[in-house]
Parts: structure tokens; sequence; C-alpha cells
């Protein structure tokens, strides 16, 4: 998961590309708020994708070594399916 200093980081990067490009904030920590917000969410999200793949994973008979391109296939399956199961594009 992304550190909260480096989302800091992130939002306050975000923040002075908006003002460089002329845009005009009224409330700039609420605007910093919100995406601290929509990105801790967003980690929660794909960390809740990446546990059920790992988890898959564990349940399997065949043991897979975690790391081997074998195990790399399958949890990247497993992600994607986990993925398409919550979000409709």
């Amino acid at each position: 998961m992304m550190s909260r200093e480096r989302i800091f980081s992130i939002t306050e990067k975000i923040a002075d590309e908006f003002k460089k490009s002329g845009v005009k904030v009224k409330d700039s920590r609420k605007l910093k708020s919100a995406m601290i917000a929509a990105f801790t969410e967003e980690m929660k999200f794909f960390e809740a994708l990446d546990r059920e793949a790992r988890e898959r994973i564990e349940r399997m008979r065949k043991k897979v070594v975690e790391g081997t391109g074998e195990w790399q296939a399958l949890y990247q399956r497993f992600f994607e399916e986990a993925f398409s199961k919550r979000v409709r594009l």
C-alpha cells in the first residue's frame, strides 16, 4: 500500500499543477482532503483484490511458490477475475 506520506506528496503535486495551469480552487484543503480520500479508497479496493488473488492461490491443492512464473500467471488471472467481478466497464 502507498504510505500516507506518499499520498500527501502526490496530492500536493496535483494541487500545484492545478495552480500552474490556471485552475482556480476555492478551498485547497477541501480539494486535498477529497483527493486523499479517493486515493485511500482506491488503495483499499486494490488491496482487497490482491488479498483475494493470494487467497485463491493459497487454497489450491497444488502448492505454488510465490515469485515463480506459474505463481505470477495465476496471480494475474485471479486478480483480473476479482477485478472484473467488481467493476463493469
